[in-house]
């Protein structure tokens, strides 16, 4: 078990600033006092959005009755939204529906926090923030927690109701970035979660036995118990995520993943001893862009934040994740100067409800492709269903694996393609009923299905623009490293993504992003923007040339790195924590 560690020798000062902004535009209105909120928002540079986590422990001690202004002035979020709008500012709150690592108890209220969350080795679960601060988190699993947070929800709802604060509701699902990717911290082993999980296998054991099925009889498989542990946390998930969107249904906007950098495990124990590893978090605030999750540095010291990784999170995160993740059309309504993430690929794996050892994306190489090629240039999408529409960009290439396929996401698949969409299937685990409709489909719209050997059978077929690529993913599992990116390679290519491919030197990292074209720039397709960092602590050098359907615009935010060019070819010397962007004009 993890045992408290007093940390106030080790704590650096912080900063009040630094306290109330922590980072990307995050504002603490209960860590400063409610007369200077002005003071402070009006010294914002940047983006005009506040991104304002609601505290649920600041209002409440007991979690049964609710203060908003009638106690304490900086409860006043009617104040803080009206100070906002006369500074011309917008603001964006986020209600955590899972333990909040910045927050005491995760922010529970002090009556509520009373059963420890333990991880999956038996310990207690627990981040240190960004002033050393140990804060533990307590388990969301128990029934007092979630019954108490449904009334919190509706006490804030009818609060902003009567205010008239028409300010966006976002649900804030907490978590850590790992090797298994984005990792919430509703995830719990606790007894309370135990006690949980007893009373609803007893429940899945009364349907299956109502439903004269017996194959559930005795002592639950190691498979059984992981579809069925998957289940019931998305159960719990859903209480609070039902919660918030019924309390906040009037500024309600949905739920998006947090990932929070220097949170892991890892992380934990290098920053309890102060050793932090810069390239571990630039690479998992990456990493959290391709999950979909807005990185946030909010547990990090000021400190960090001055170098490279500041300058990492202010362009990628501040200037360009966070306007595409809160605003759909943020690129169109406020012009084109906006760059957003560049996808080539979207890629959904397994649900939670396949087990555990059943052959994934990860275990067929192809993570290891794009990282390698790509550059991030790729979203991870996971367990997110997924949903074809009408705008979709069907430029992107997207990957399901057969094993998943059900009515709703064979329909979805289908209409990609013939809208033009390119889609590549692992039918590994894909029915014997979904072969067959795949066939027929096929024979219905008069299709050629090209037949190649390359490692596996490929089945690959063509209706306009669209793409079917049909492989056998078992066939690859004996395949070395080499030969899978090989693989890929051969298979990726075929499709033409247009697409500048950098093998950056080891410690480098590189990423991309896309944005349209002004009026002087009508001769190109659209302008990508190369962003080049050397994270680690020593010199580095890249070399690489020019493809013939790319043109150099211009380079900008050159910091530490001396640039060379000719027609043809870029070279870039790097010192410790350099970093440059280049602006290239691309057509076909």
């Amino acid at each position: 078990m993890l045992n408290e560690v007093d940390l106030s020798l080790t704590t650096p000062v912080i900063r009040d600033e630094d306290a109330v902004f922590p980072g990307e535009n995050w504002f603490f209105y209960w860590k400063t006092s409610a007369s200077l909120w002005r003071s402070k928002i009006e010294s914002m540079t940047g983006s005009n959005t506040l991104l304002v986590p609601i505290n649920w422990s600041f209002h409440s001690e007991t979690g049964d009755s609710y203060d908003f202004a009638q106690e304490k002035p900086e409860t006043d979020l009617k104040r803080l939204v009206s100070i906002a709008d006369e500074l011309g500012k917008d603001i964006i709150f986020l209600v955590p529906m899972s333990p909040c690592p910045f927050l005491p108890n995760g922010g529970l209220p002090s009556l509520l926090a009373r059963t420890p969350m333990v991880d999956g080795r038996g310990r207690y679960k627990a981040f240190v923030d960004q002033d050393g601060t140990l804060n533990k988190m307590f388990s969301f699993f128990d029934p007092r927690v979630y019954k108490s947070y449904g009334k919190f929800t509706r006490e804030l709802g009818q609060y902003f109701s009567q205010m008239g604060i028409s300010s966006d509701v976002w649900g804030m699902d907490c978590g850590q970035i790992s090797l298994d990717g984005f990792q919430s911290t509703l995830r719990d082993f606790s007894p309370v979660f135990q006690q949980g999980f007893g009373r609803f296998i007893a429940t899945k054991k009364d349907e299956l036995s109502a439903q004269g099925e017996n194959d559930f009889d005795g002592v639950m498989t190691p498979d059984q118990e992981h579809r069925f542990s998957q289940e019931f946390l998305n159960v719990i998930r859903s209480v609070y995520a039902e919660s918030c969107e019924s309390g906040l249904s009037g500024n309600w906007e949905g739920s998006l993943k947090v990932g929070f950098i220097g949170g892991s495990d890892d992380d934990f124990f290098r920053r309890l001893n102060q050793k932090d590893r810069i390239t571990s978090y630039t690479f998992d605030l990456l990493e959290s862009l391709s999950l979909n999750a807005l990185p946030t540095s909010l547990l990090l010291p000021g400190r960090l934040k001055k170098g490279i990784l500041g300058r990492m999170f202010n362009q990628l995160v501040s200037q360009s994740f966070s306007e595409h993740l809160f605003s759909e059309h943020s690129f169109e309504d406020e012009g084109l100067a906006h760059f957003k993430p560049k996808r080539f690929f979207e890629v959904f794996d397994l649900t939670s409800d396949i087990a555990p050892d059943t052959v994934g994306w990860a275990d067929l190489g192809l993570w290891d492709y794009l990282q390698k090629y790509y550059s991030w240039c790729y979203s991870d999408q996971g367990e997110t269903p997924f949903v074809w529409r009408e705008d979709s960009d069907m430029d992107k290439i997207f990957f399901f694996h057969g094993i998943t396929m059900n009515q709703k996401l064979f329909h979805n698949i289908l209409k990609t393609f013939m809208s033009g969409g390119k889609v590549i299937l692992n039918r590994s685990g894909l029915s014997r009923e979904y072969q067959k409709k795949l066939e027929a489909f096929f024979l219905e719209n008069d299709l050629d299905v090209e037949k190649v050997k390359v490692t596996t059978t490929i089945y690959n077929a063509n209706l306009g623009e669209g793409r079917f690529l049909i492989f056998q993913g078992d066939d690859l599992l004996d395949l070395d490293d080499k030969k899978i990116l090989e693989f890929w390679h051969k298979v990726l290519t075929t499709f033409k993504t247009n697409h500048l491919m950098v093998l950056p030197p080891e410690g480098v990292q590189v990423t991309w992003r896309v944005r349209g074209c002004n009026t002087n720039e009508l001769t190109y397709e659209e302008v990508r923007r190369m962003d080049i960092y050397n994270p680690s602590s020593y010199k580095k050098k890249m070399k690489f040339s020019i493809p013939d359907n790319f043109r150099l615009l211009k380079v900008v935010d050159e910091e530490k790195v001396t640039f060379h060019h000719g027609q043809k070819e870029i070279e870039i010397d790097f010192l410790p924590e350099g970093s440059l962007s280049l602006d290239f004009g691309v057509f076909s």
